[in-house]
């Protein structure tokens, strides 16, 4: 990953992880379960919130891939904190700039997201979707040891089109 680097995300990188999501949202709805139009109008307190590191979702994080001051990849972590479930999380988010694609910034992303998620003594588990037919995405899953269990049917609906959401399970322990 040749000129990024990659490091937790911060309030003070709200605006950068903002105008990259919409960027992401708008360039991929297929790839999204949430839209650009919804996400467009939300407050910069939304993107903050989201990277405020907090005691009570401490399985909650996203990492950023920087080109010099530039944000050009995003991975991110929610966890579930109900008693039966809280040893798994879901990963979420991810988009990485196409200009730098290529470059194994989603593999940095990941491997970020992987060392935290293993220091996060109660995860067990971790999930995530990706939109069905999106090879590069799965395969990188893949690589880093997620396998596939399921597919959603007409998961999501981008412009009148119906999109399967592929389900990918991968154990931490």
């Amino acid at each position: 990953m040749k000129g990024c680097v990659v490091a937790r995300l911060l309030p003070d990188h709200a605006e950068a992880y903002q105008a990259l999501r919409l960027r992401g949202l708008r360039e991929h709805p297929e790839a999204f379960t949430s839209s650009y139009e919804e996400e467009l109008d939300r407050p910069l307190a939304v993107a903050l919130a989201r990277l405020t590191p907090s005691s009570a979702l401490p399985n909650d994080v996203f990492f950023g891939a920087w080109r010099g001051r530039e944000l050009v990849g995003v991975l991110g972590l929610q966890g579930r904190y109900r008693m039966k479930e809280r040893h798994t999380a879901t990963v979420v988010g991810t988009f990485v700039a196409p200009e730098v694609r290529g470059m194994a910034v989603g593999d940095a992303l990941m491997r970020a997201l992987l060392d935290h998620a293993r220091n996060c003594s109660e995860l067990v588990q971790l999930d995530l979707t990706v939109t069905a037919g999106n090879h590069h995405a799965q395969c990188l899953y893949e690589r880093f040891g997620f396998g596939k269990w399921g597919v959603y049917p007409n998961a999501v609906c981008v412009n009148g089109l119906f999109v399967d959401k592929v389900h990918m399970v991968r154990k931490l322990r």
